[in-house]
């Protein structure tokens, strides 16, 4: 064969080679900016104990009826003094255990 005509043949495949690697970058660099990226989204829940100030108001001791009483009363006041303290006692134990529950 002649010298010419294979040279001019290997130059035709290096462009033909050129022309076609040229064409693959430039289709997979459009082929990137087509495309629209995914967004992912995961929401995971963690359950972690946070510390919270106690916010409610403080409770004061009530003047329970026994208090107000003198040794000088008769039994039958005594008595009387003795039951009214035990409901006020199971009152003032109920607003504790409240504030208790409500702070935890």
């Amino acid at each position: 064969m002649n010298a010419k005509l294979v040279a001019r043949i290997l130059l035709g495949a290096a462009y033909l080679l050129v022309a076609v690697f040229g064409f693959l970058v430039i289709s997979q660099l459009a082929g990137c900016g087509l495309l629209e990226p995914k967004t992912v989204i995961d929401t995971v829940t963690i359950e972690k104990p946070v510390p919270v100030p106690c916010k409610i108001p403080p409770i004061d001791r009530p003047a329970f009826a026994v208090d107000r009483a003198s040794a000088a009363d008769d039994m039958v006041t005594l008595n009387r003094a003795l039951r009214a303290e035990l409901e006020q006692r199971r009152a003032y134990q109920l607003l504790l255990e409240a504030g208790v529950k409500a702070c935890q």
